[in-house]
């Protein structure tokens, strides 16, 4: 498979994985990894943010339409250049 945003300019890129949004196929390049807090809910309806973080793989297009809204919880794993 290629990536989506390699094919765009023009150019072959395989892809590595697939944007957790919108499906679209992501070379390493082109891939930003972040960190996604995990919740658990008690009784009493209370929520808590457990310690450990999942891992979300996004394209630049959803990280920054994401980072809207969710701008205290999105943290990037890889560089900032992936995902510009």
């Amino acid at each position: 498979m290629n990536c989506y945003e390699c094919s765009r300019v023009g150019t072959n890129g395989e892809a590595v994985g697939l944007c957790h949004h919108c499906s679209a196929a992501l070379c390493a390049d082109h891939a930003c990894v972040v960190t996604d807090p995990v919740t658990t809910t008690y009784p009493l309806v209370r929520t808590a943010v457990v310690p450990k973080k999942a891992r979300l793989f996004l394209c630049g297009t959803c990280l920054q339409a994401l980072r809207q809204t969710h701008t205290e919880t999105i943290m990037s794993e890889t560089s900032e250049k992936c995902c510009a």
